[in-house]
């Protein structure tokens, strides 16, 4: 999950724009429009990395993801993580390892969430 500073924000919507979950939206508060992080955050970080105003942080003791894996020898090739993956970072064939572009993942773990035999490893930045 992230945090928005409101006093920050400078309203241009961008990480909205960016926001692979539709978690970001518009709000007002005393006449003044920002974004905020809703329920949907999936907290890959997209919305902190492209702020122009770098006003997203993560929120207190969250952890971001620095890798995502595939382990192919529990890999079934159900094509789960592939079908919920936001930016289509994942390919293969049925009933074969799936593999993760490393350079489009996201790293969003979303893959990981879906994943029923659990092949998808997950790393966290320190």
């Amino acid at each position: 999950m992230y945090l928005i500073d409101k006093e920050k924000c400078v309203d241009c919507g961008y990480c909205e724009y960016v926001c692979p979950f539709g978690a970001i939206t518009e709000q007002e508060e005393n006449g003044r429009h920002y974004y905020a992080v809703g329920e949907k955050c999936a907290g890959c970080g997209q919305c902190a990395e492209t702020c122009p105003a770098v006003c997203i942080s993560p929120a207190p003791g969250h952890r971001a993801i620095k890798r995502v894996r595939i382990d192919e020898s529990k890999c079934i090739g159900c094509s789960l993580c592939s079908r919920n993956c936001p930016v289509a970072a994942i390919t293969g064939v049925i009933k074969s390892p799936f593999r993760i572009d490393e350079s489009a993942c996201i790293r969003c773990g979303v893959c990981a969430a879906k994943c029923k035999p659990q092949a998808v490893m997950v790393e966290y930045a320190e």
